[in-house]
């Protein structure tokens, strides 16, 4: 079975699911790598970008996530995106479905777009229609599965007479995650519509892959490595409480796949100074990290009184 085909059945399960419940599937055996993306951010992406000048910077490998630190990033003229996931879903949301709705819409239809992907209360006919619009802003790769997906949806929706809200049975996006967005593409009607332009200037791509073995899965070199909050999640690989050695080390890896003066954003802390732990899953705190890694503090979206901060390490 190729990997589009392979795709095309996780995810029309993931919808049987949603549906129908878990009664006729193997709940051991469920989605084969794929689950729920989260659709908008929940990071201030904006403002930790700006410790960065992208004017001598052109290459960057990134985790997909929401895909709004891939788009920022190439709003900001960054020329060749490598995307990477443990979760395969964020392939074909994030350059399939999201990069297709920034080619189509400018920046005030977005927002309307997003929101009607958010309602629950939305005529599935609607979603069906918004989507089939969007085929022809997509690669060949990406038309086939969607083209798939929502008539395999519309069937669904006719025959149970339902009205089930798609977008919302594979993304995790709220209202409040919509409108406190702070990726720098959304800043401004121009920022959008700089994004739109370097879109088609932009190669990107995106491998299947662990952020625990980046350094053998990905063999070129690159000005910018961006890991979102993803080492909160090593406990599942390292244990609980993972000593800060762990860290160093795998910090030393990736630095070997930086270009010179390349930047690596290692991690996005969350209200630091409120949580106990830098990292969830190890007792390590701002203060005991080496002297060579920088802590910035940065606003939280959601109150202006707590503050997030990145971790990040440059390359002399």
């Amino acid at each position: 079975m190729s990997s589009l085909a392979k795709a095309i059945k996780e995810v029309e399960k993931m919808i049987d699911i949603n549906m129908f419940g878990t009664k006729n599937y193997d709940s051991s055996n469920l989605f084969d790598g794929f689950q729920r993306v989260y659709f908008q951010a929940n990071e201030n992406i904006d403002d930790y970008l700006k410790l960065t000048d992208y004017s001598t910077k052109e290459t960057a490998l990134c985790v997909a996530g929401s895909g709004d630190q891939a788009f920022s990033l190439i709003s900001k003229g960054i020329r060749k995106v490598e995307l990477f996931d443990i979760n395969k879903l964020t392939e074909y949301m994030i350059i399939g479905l999201k990069k297709a709705i920034i080619l189509k819409y400018d920046y005030s239809k977005y927002f309307k777009i997003m929101y009607m992907f958010i309602d629950s209360k939305i005529n599935f006919r609607e979603i069906y229609n918004i989507i089939n619009g969007l085929i022809p802003y997509m690669e060949e790769k990406y038309q086939n599965f969607w083209l798939e997906i929502i008539n395999y949806y519309k069937m669904l929706q006719l025959k149970e007479n339902t009205n089930y809200n798609l977008i919302k049975m594979l993304s995790l996006t709220n209202v409040e995650q919509l409108i406190k967005n702070n990726a720098s593409y959304l800043n401004s009607k121009e920022d959008y519509e700089l994004l739109r332009s370097n879109l088609d200037k932009c190669l990107i791509s995106f491998k299947y892959a662990n952020a625990l073995n980046l350094k053998n899965e990905f063999k070129d070199k690159y000005d910018l490595i961006l890991l979102s909050n993803i080492l909160d999640y090593f406990h599942i690989y390292w244990g609980s409480n993972w000593p800060i050695a762990y860290l160093e080390n795998y910090v030393n890896g990736l630095e070997g796949m930086l270009q010179e003066k390349g930047v690596l954003y290692i991690h996005y802390a969350f209200t630091p100074y409120i949580w106990p732990r830098v990292f969830n899953s190890t007792n390590i705190k701002i203060n005991n990290l080496p002297a060579s890694f920088e802590v910035k503090e940065i606003d939280n979206i959601y109150n202006l009184k707590q503050k997030d901060s990145i971790i990040l390490k440059r390359k002399r």
